[in-house]
C-alpha cells in the first residue's frame, strides 16, 4: 500500500472513531453540566426561599449543559487530529525508511558489480 493510501486508510479510521467519541463525550458532557446547573439552582431557590424555578433557570441550564458539552467534544476532535497527524507521520517515516533502505541496497549492489567488472 503506497503513502497515500495508508494516509486515506487512517484518516477514515480516525473520522470514525472521532464522530462516536464527539457525540459520545458531548451527550455526557451535556448530561453532567444540565443536571449539575439544575441542582445548583434548585437549592440556591430553596434557600432564597422561592417555591418554584422559573423558566430562566432551565434554559440557564441547558446553555451550560451545550457550553459544556461543544467544549468536550471540540476537545475530542482536536485530540483525534492529533492521533491522526502522528499515525501518519510514523507511516511516512516507515515508508521513507523503506525506500532509503532498498536505494541502499541497490547501490551496494552497483558496487558488487563494478568491484566484480574490475
Amino acid at each position: 500500500m503506497g503513502g497515500i493510501e495508508r494516509a486515506g486508510f487512517h484518516l477514515l479510521g480516525a473520522m470514525r472513531r472521532a464522530i462516536g467519541k464527539v457525540f459520545l463525550f458531548f451527550i455526557l458532557f451535556l448530561i453532567i453540566g444540565f443536571v449539575l446547573m439544575e441542582a445548583l439552582l434548585f437549592f440556591v431557590g430553596q434557600s432564597s426561599s422561592l417555591s418554584h424555578i422559573p423558566l430562566i433557570n432551565h434554559i440557564a441550564a441547558a446553555i451550560v449543559g451545550l457550553t459544556l458539552g461543544y467544549a468536550a467534544a471540540i476537545t475530542v476532535l482536536a485530540a483525534e487530529a492529533i492521533r491522526f497527524l502522528v499515525s501518519t507521520v510514523r507511516d511516512v517515516e516507515k515508508g521513507v525508511q523503506g525506500e532509503v533502505t532498498g536505494g541502499a541496497k541497490i547501490l551496494q549492489t552497483v558496487e558488487q558489480a563494478i568491484r566484480s567488472k574490475i
